[in-house]
């Protein structure tokens, strides 16, 4: 496999920390990390998409990134991103947003329509909720501590994650190796929190007319089924998929179905 280069560039004087594996194909895609995450978790999808030009980047206040001064909001995240993919030279690009980073993905085909030539949006919501996440999950993504302490995480991560995370303890245990290099901040979590407070595509989705799929898990308890139901029904151009028995983190317990169908997708 092809070895990726990391490089911070500035974007109007914050520092944003990305990542770019080459591949054959054309145009790269973009991969926008959820809640909590950092570049360092898309691993197991890489290994999946082995020919994929693939670039990523850490969101404002995640992973290696810098965080801003001020809380700032989902459109400046998407300005952000697509700015410092301009510094690597990416003019158009296919975008893949998981959970949160979905939102971002939604935002960047809605400011920079011209820049998105396909979107995928994974386990994520159009910022409008027809069956919220369940009491415990919704504690559970309040709270830090489980980047903090390996015991907490290995309570509330089954809560959030669902499928096979919450069924195969060997999964959960891999996961959690996985995602303790670069923990989020409280302050860093803090601000991914804050710029998603009231936000919705809802009444602009009917715009975006690229090739959309939204694929989601069968049981999600994050994001339940009827959430990306309504998600590709605003969609003029989307298709859905849901992979049967598959959890929140689909993307990573569940990586060869749904790296497949990511694949098809881009190459169709």
């Amino acid at each position: 496999m092809v070895e990726a280069t990391e490089e911070d560039v500035v974007i109007r004087g914050l520092r944003l920390h990305t990542k770019r594996r080459r591949g054959g194909s054309e145009p790269p895609l973009v991969l926008i990390h959820g809640l909590g995450g950092s570049l360092e978790s898309w691993a197991p999808l890489l290994e999946a998409l082995p020919d994929r030009d693939v670039v990523m980047v850490d969101c404002p206040g995640a992973g290696l990134s810098a965080r801003p001064r001020l809380p700032i909001r989902v459109p400046a995240l998407a300005d952000y991103i697509v700015d410092a993919l301009g510094e690597l030279g990416v003019e158009q690009a296919d975008v893949l947003g998981y959970s949160l980073g979905g939102l971002v993905a939604q935002e960047i085909a809605h400011r920079h329509r011209r820049f998105v030539r396909k979107l995928v949006l994974v386990a994520t919501i159009c910022g409008v909720w027809v069956h919220p996440p369940k009491l415990s999950a919704q504690r559970a993504l309040l709270s830090t501590k489980r980047y903090r302490d390996r015991v907490a995480a290995e309570r509330e991560i089954p809560l959030l994650a669902g499928g096979r995370t919450a069924r195969d303890p060997k999964m959960l245990a891999a996961i959690l190796d996985g995602r303790e290099g670069h923990p989020p901040t409280r302050a860093g979590y803090r601000y991914q929190q804050y710029a998603v407070l009231g936000w919705t595509s809802f009444r602009w989705l009917p715009a975006l007319r690229m090739p959309t799929l939204v694929l989601a898990g069968s049981a999600d308890p994050v994001v339940r089924p009827a959430n990306a139901r309504l998600l590709a029904s605003r969609l003029p151009n989307a298709q859905l998929r849901a992979i049967e028995g598959a959890g929140h983190m689909l993307l990573f317990d569940e990586t060869p179905r749904a790296a497949q169908i990511i694949e098809r997708f881009l190459a169709d």
